[in-house]
């Protein structure tokens, strides 16, 4: 037989429009599975597949939940309402497409019951399915599941529920950051970051009251992070803190205000210090595929200036900044992740001896 994603395209098209869908993935797997198999299972795996993406539909548009009980033909009905293409019984054309996928999905279930030979327990001396029956239940799935995936990509979910990514609401995005102002204060009962959102200086404006590590823990772990360790060296109560107390680490994503640079030429302060970092970034080696070897040294000098502040040899926080904002400018000279935050820790070590004063002090190797 021929590959499965060639055969029935539209499996892989849903697990893919929804990656982070974990039971979507394993229902996925068990159809590729049982189609290069033994293909006992074929009109099951199917069946479960529509089911699950049924359900996620479902719920992308703030439906009800439906009971776990509910089958193919009902699931496929509502999640068909949730994106505006309800059967209204004669009195539109698309009434004839909707009712011939309804009876394909009661076909489904149907053939389970009654072909499939591990579906509720059959006569033992039963045929198995044949290469061609098995094609026909895959192309049935697939025509419904089609069918769900364009109805689906032609509404909004409600943002609400929805677990799309960010991404997907760009313009939505794009108003709010573009209409609403932002400041911040401390409340005076709580203590607490007070954060006021408006959209024109005369409005009231919306107040938001929490704390900020659950802000930095949602949105940047890696600043988050930083600033913990930080803050376990300098807080009065770190001492009480329990031994051992794990701080992770990870690829999180990258911030947001961290002061990165890219530039074409640098003339600043720490011009003196040209030579000995491209011999120090030439030492590393990893580096050579950079297009324009010059630009990025220039650029990490002069993000390093921008991130300089007094006494940032012996501050923590300092370094952390400057950490990230020589990392994020290693990433956009196509540098991957994992050696952008080497290169960026090595780097910030060889700062700490060279830049202090950089016109007097001798470079160290």
């Amino acid at each position: 037989m021929e590959p499965f994603d060639a055969f029935v395209p539209q499996f892989r098209r849903a697990k893919e429009r929804w990656p982070e869908a974990p039971t979507l993935a394993g229902h996925y797997t068990a159809v590729v599975e049982s189609y290069e198999g033994s293909g006992l299972d074929i009109i099951a795996t199917s069946k479960s597949f529509i089911e699950c993406v049924c359900r996620i539909i479902i719920a992308e548009f703030g439906r009800p939940e439906p009971r776990s009980d509910s089958n193919t033909t009902y699931l496929l009905g509502e999640a068909l309402k949730a994106v505006g293409l309800e059967n209204s019984r004669g009195a539109s054309k698309l009434d004839d497409v909707l009712t011939a996928h309804n009876k394909m999905a009661d076909a489904l279930t149907w053939m389970r019951n009654n072909h499939d030979p591990i579906a509720h327990g059959k006569e033992g001396f039963l045929d198995t399915l044949t290469t061609n029956e098995c094609r026909a239940y895959l192309v049935t799935a697939d025509t419904i599941v089609a069918l769900l995936l364009a109805a689906y990509e032609g509404k909004e979910p409600d943002i609400l529920s929805t677990r799309e990514p960010y991404e997907r609401f760009e313009r939505f995005h794009r108003r709010i950051d573009e209409a609403v102002t932002m400041s911040a204060s401390i409340d005076d009962e709580t203590g607490l970051l007070m954060v006021n959102m408006r959209v024109s200086p005369e409005d009231e404006g919306i107040e938001l009251i929490l704390e900020p590590s659950k802000l930095l823990y949602a949105l940047d772990r890696l600043i988050y992070v930083e600033l913990l360790r930080a803050a376990a060296i300098s807080a009065p109560s770190a001492a009480a803190e329990p031994k051992g107390a794990p701080i992770v680490t990870g690829k999180f994503a990258e911030p947001s205000t961290v002061m990165s640079q890219v530039v074409e030429e640098y003339n600043g302060t720490l011009s003196p210090l040209k030579g000995p970092i491209q011999e120090f970034l030439d030492s590393l080696g990893g580096l050579e595929a950079v297009v324009a070897p010059t630009h990025l040294r220039d650029s990490l000098l002069a993000t390093a200036e921008r991130n300089i502040g007094l006494d940032w040899v012996s501050r923590e926080p300092l370094q952390a900044a400057m950490k990230v904002a020589l990392r994020r400018t290693l990433i956009k000279f196509g540098i991957e992740a994992a050696r952008s935050e080497q290169t960026a820790e090595r780097l910030v070590t060889w700062l700490k001896k060279n830049a202090a004063a950089p016109t007097e002090t001798k470079p160290a190797a």
